[in-house]
């Protein structure tokens, strides 16, 4: 008898979704047959695998700007086979449940999958309705979105981060939620307003499993904001919390692997302090701290409820870099409402970090789903800002990431989107 089959379709952009995924499969489906496929290579394989295979879910992650990229797929697969049924999960189809439907997916997995996911697979292979599952949408036989409650809350405990059977690791998720509610950002509206916690404990159990296992060698953290692990309020550090999650990671893994602060984390501004960069020195061996600033314009930074001000952006920097640690400030141009006034102040703010001797990290502004700012328009940079920008790479101020994002963002402007 053929068996079913789930295939994870893998991109560089995905890979940490894939392996929490994965590793949630281990625990929950251990016995279900499991593949990951580069996309590029998909098409190819996907008849023979469907051959093969009574049913077989391809699963897709992504945020929207990885929808360009992978257009050209979800086009070569509007002729696949028909045991073959595609689940997007992710920020993106959470937002835009109706145009990713569209895009040629059966099923999207809304918010978080821990619970929704291995559910859903077990209703597809067992042939049974999945119209009541909470957290899913679908399209009815009439064309029109069926979107179910949200699944519930999950506590990250009763999850591992990572497959270590598929020996698919990755940073580990120790916080989830935002209690800021940044109106250009998903992660609140995506994952709440209320942090939680990965405990000390658990992150430790899986590392020690990994090392032994598979000889998992660095320990890297996924965070909105690292300084706040353990916060009770997730707007106030508790160093203390800090501390002990560091401590017990240097002492299991090395100082000299353990990093904290830097990407794929980031720190909010206001929760950098000369005690919290002094547990990164002492505990972790990143030479570099990521601080979200997002713009030099105390106005923008209200209409958009950063909840910081332009000064502790400049505060963060000074304390990291008189630490000899490289600071990478985040900024975002072109956000709805913006004026000539607003990005001649962000410019300012930049010149003034990188005297302090910050490097900067270019984004350009795109309306996500699910935020408040979803029914914006993007706007083209302007000629003066794109000089600076050159410039400042070419100075080495600037990552220089911001031309392939700029291309991205023309690309996501030529999308479909729900109305």
């Amino acid at each position: 008898m053929r068996k079913d089959l789930v295939v994870f379709v893998v991109e560089g952009y995905n890979r940490y979704s894939i392996a929490a995924l994965a590793g949630i499969l281990d625990q929950e489906m251990a016995e279900l047959p499991v593949a990951f496929v580069q996309s590029r290579e998909l098409r190819a394989r996907l008849d023979e695998l469907a051959w093969q295979h009574r049913r077989v879910v391809l699963a897709f992650s992504f945020m929207s700007p990885q929808l360009p990229q992978l257009m050209p797929l979800l086009l070569a697969l509007e002729d696949r086979p028909d045991n073959v049924i595609l689940v997007a999960g992710g920020p993106h189809p959470s937002g835009e449940p109706v145009s990713t439907l569209r895009l040629g997916f059966d099923i999207v997995v809304m918010g978080e999958g821990e619970v929704t996911f291995p559910a859903l697979l077990r209703r597809i292979f067992a042939g049974e309705d999945y119209d009541d599952l909470p957290g899913i949408a679908f399209l009815g036989g009439d064309g029109t979105l069926r979107r179910n409650r949200r699944g519930p809350w999950v506590e990250l405990d009763s999850f591992p981060p990572y497959s270590i059977r598929h020996n698919k690791l990755a940073a580990i998720e120790i916080t989830r939620g935002c209690p800021w509610g940044c109106s250009f950002c998903q992660t609140t509206f995506f994952l709440g307003g209320r942090m939680r916690y990965r405990s000390v404990e658990q992150i430790l159990h899986w590392l020690q499993a990994a090392r032994r296992e598979v000889d998992m060698r660095f320990a890297r953290f996924i965070s909105a904001d690292c300084f706040n692990y353990g916060s009770s309020d997730g707007r106030t550090p508790e160093l203390a919390q800090v501390e002990k999650l560091l401590h017990g990671v240097s002492s299991l893994m090395g100082r000299e692997n353990t990093f904290f602060g830097s990407f794929p984390s980031e720190v909010r501004p206001e929760s950098v302090s000369r005690e919290a960069i002094a547990l990164v020195k002492r505990y972790a061996a990143n030479d570099n701290i990521v601080i979200g600033a997002q713009s030099g314009s105390q106005r923008m930074l209200d209409a958009i409820h950063r909840g910081h001000t332009v000064e502790d952006v400049f505060n963060a920097a000074e304390i990291v870099a008189g630490a000899g640690l490289k600071c990478l400030v985040d900024f975002i141009f072109g956000m709805p409402g913006e004026t000539a006034a607003d990005r001649e102040l962000t410019l300012a703010a930049i010149r003034r970090l990188t005297k302090i001797g910050a490097t900067i990290n270019s984004h350009f502004f795109y309306p996500l789903p699910g935020t408040p700012l979803a029914q914006t328009v993007a706007g083209p940079p302007d000629p003066e800002t794109l000089r600076f920008l050159e410039s400042l790479t070419l100075q080495k101020f600037e990552t220089g990431r911001w031309k392939a994002r700029l291309k991205t963002v023309d690309a996501m402007r030529l999308l479909p989107v729900s109305s």
